[in-house]
């Protein structure tokens, strides 16, 4: 666990690489695991060199590989395979490259948090086990940023094995300072355009692909600058980041696809845009910034609201004082346990249930599983996705099938690409509910920082061109709500309660908005929702419960209360969430009393 830019990639790879030198025989060596392609590439380029200069051979293998380079893999295996979790899963369907797995002795995971405390991970972890019924035992080294219990992440690199942690504080190479930069969207968009001009290259992060659009959009004039995200297509991605890297432009507007240790080249500062939401999320952004082990890491945090201001305060505290987020691995999640049954089934024909829960249960994941298989097994069978016979599972023609449709455990939301018929290439993608509820010929729309006019859909995609002097939509993508821890919520509500401001910033513009916000609620005699009192509106839609709970907290209560007053007052009851506050929909006889009255109640 080490600051970003200090060479926890070198520090892991230097001595495996060591000792592959010393390591004979055919297959796989080394496997080197990272959550996304574009860290692929880019851990790829940074190895190439060595491995040149060592003897060695390395390779990359993920969705975008093309045929003959995986053909050239099957044929004559690199030592070092660079990799995603969901192509480590393939590589067992294959039966040639299931023998080239049988020689591995190092797997690295990078990026362990980001894997961890998702389906992903647990699918990853049973992966691990089953690689070590091919492999034997192999060495396992897990690295991040930011973990704020690495005791429980070494548990779930390694299940029940011994492990050694190393670990190099976060919190001294780190300077953050809190902004305030107006309520309106212009005046947000003048005070990013300030960072901007100051001198070196700075790294704009938001939290929603919407953002960036928006901002990019805003800040398009300026000429230098470019917008990132996951949604855009692969070369308009890998176009920004060489631009960057290159200084052709200065300034490249960024969702979460740049926060991991994707190199474009040396950082002067980081602009983060409203609230991070979390910690470990302000740490790894703010990290970009430096990159060198002796350098500090500066970073603005723009905050655009009353709500937003007093998160980014104490986020930034948090993130000084190295108080990065628990990471709780899912546990006995029974979708991924019939995911890799199937697998399992389909590897090896037909195989004992007591060598699957061996398996299986050697995870951290499905430590202790116990009748969750069997019962999981007997449902597959009802679907025949495996046969049992007596002791035994048996796979099926289905299995197969299910198992190359879900072969992910990531939700998959269906896109339509986007094509520019002047430059002719897919621009992005969008998801198919923004282009049903809103898309049609001759509509303008933002992507990239640009605006577009719709010329054609059919057949999954959108043909496009540069459209001028006109007003465009901002696409919406699936997913993209960051939710707010609970103890950062209760310590903004405490912040609320003590105003002690001082104790956070020490600059006036940010604490002079915070102060006047609360005094304009003390003049209206409201109450300050805080992490003592919870407040209950009255509103048309329905009842506003003020809670400083953050997003899951707030959540499961809001879905409680939910249920308890549609069963009390015979009415469906729809609820919307946030850090700070829930809405319940009710109808006008439900007020916030009846809803009181339900609270009270609730043990």
């Amino acid at each position: 666990v080490a600051p970003t830019g200090t060479g926890k990639t070198e520090s892991a790879v230097f001595p495996v690489f060591d000792r592959l030198l010393e390591t004979t025989g055919p297959g796989f060596k080394a496997l080197y695991i990272t959550p996304l392609r574009s860290l692929n590439r880019d851990i790829l380029s940074r190895l190439e060199w060595w491995c040149r200069e060592l003897g060695l051979t390395v390779g990359v293998r993920h969705g975008d590989t093309p045929q003959n380079e995986r053909r050239k893999q099957a044929l004559n295996p690199p030592d070092l395979l660079i990799t995603t979790p969901e192509t480590l899963q393939a590589l067992f369907m294959g039966k040639r490259l299931r023998e080239h797995l049988k020689n591995v002795r190092y797997v690295v995971v990078d990026e362990i948090h980001e894997l961890a405390d998702s389906k992903r991970g647990a699918q990853l972890a049973v992966a691990l086990e089953r690689l070590s019924a091919y492999a034997g035992e192999f060495q396992r080294i897990g690295l991040s940023a930011t973990v704020g219990n690495p005791d429980d992440i070494g548990r779930y690199l390694c299940g029940a094995r011994p492990f050694s942690l190393a670990e190099v504080p976060v919190a001294s190479h780190l300077d953050i300072d809190v902004r305030f930069s107006g309520e309106d969207f212009a005046a947000q968009t003048r005070a990013v355009g300030r960072c901007l001009d100051a001198p070196g290259s700075t790294l704009v992060f938001v939290n929603t692909r919407v953002t960036a659009e928006a901002l990019g959009h805003a800040l398009f004039s300026r000429g230098d600058v470019e917008v990132h995200h996951g949604s855009l297509s692969r070369d308009v991605r890998v176009d920004a980041e060489e631009r960057f890297r290159a200084g052709a432009v200065r300034t490249l507007i960024a969702t979460s696809s740049m926060e991991l240790g994707i190199d474009i080249g040396h950082i002067e500062h980081v602009v983060q845009f409203g609230s991070p939401r979390q910690v470990s999320r302000l740490v790894q952004r703010v990290g970009r910034a430096g990159h060198r082990l002796d350098a500090v890491s500066r970073g603005t945090v723009l905050a655009t609201g009353f709500d937003d201001l007093l998160e980014s305060f104490v986020i930034a505290r948090r993130a000084k004082a190295n108080e990065c987020e628990r990471i709780v691995p899912p546990a006995g999640a029974a979708d991924v346990l019939a995911n890799q049954v199937a697998a399992i089934a389909v590897e090896y024909g037909e195989i004992e249930v007591s060598r699957v829960r061996a398996i299986v249960e050697a995870s951290s994941a499905f430590a202790g599983c116990g009748p969750l298989l069997d019962a999981v097994c007997r449902q597959m069978a009802e679907h025949r996705l495996i046969r049992i016979d007596g002791t035994r599972i048996i796979r099926t023609g289905r299995a197969r099938r299910y198992l190359i449709e879900n072969l992910s455990m990531i939700h998959d939301e269906r896109k339509m690409e986007v094509f520019d018929i002047v430059s002719r290439r897919t621009v992005g993608t969008l998801d198919e509910s923004f282009v049903v509820g809103w898309m049609h010929t001759g509509a303008v729309f933002i992507t990239k920082g640009q605006l577009w006019r719709v010329l054609d859909i059919e057949d999954g995609r959108i043909s496009v061109e540069p459209a001028t002097k006109a007003k465009g939509e901002v696409p919406s993508w699936e997913g993209e709500q960051i939710p707010v821890p609970f103890a950062v919520a209760r310590e903004v509500g405490a912040l609320r309660r003590t105003r002690a401001f001082d104790r956070y910033s020490d600059l006036a513009g940010a604490i002079g908005y915070a102060e006047q916000s609360l005094d304009r609620m003390d003049r209206g005699n409201y109450p300050v929702p805080s992490d003592r009192l919870i407040t209950l509106e009255n509103m048309d839609e329905g009842v506003v419960c003020n809670v400083c709970g953050g997003h899951k907290a707030n959540e499961a209560l809001a879905r409680a209360l939910s249920v308890l007053l549609s069963a009390r007052y015979g009415t469906s009851v729809g609820i919307e969430v946030g850090a700070y506050r829930f809405l319940l929909r009710l109808p006008e006889n439900v007020r916030a009393l009846e809803v009181q009255e339900t609270i009270d109640g609730l043990e």
